[in-house]
């Protein structure tokens, strides 16, 4: 999925979500993978790392908040 990172956040509430900026400095870009389990997505940001391709856009990890809550005390 492609949009702007409000709009993959507010998406994927609860999750950590890799995403692959457009640009440098973009605040758009394509989702990777969203999932509740942080280490699931740092799997997938080093195997995406790892690709023998070179990587020319920059990886993003975020956070997704739900409506409402805090961010949990594990991402802090």
């Amino acid at each position: 999925m492609h949009g702007t990172l409000d709009e993959l956040r507010d998406n994927y509430p609860g999750k950590w979500l890799l995403i692959e900026l457009d640009e440098s400095e973009a605040e758009e870009g394509t989702l990777l993978i969203a999932h509740e389990d942080p280490e699931t997505v740092d799997k997938e940001m080093e195997r995406v790392s790892q690709l023998k391709m070179i990587r020319r856009k920059p990886l993003y990890v975020t956070y997704s908040i739900p409506e409402g809550q805090d961010l949990p005390a594990f991402a802090l």
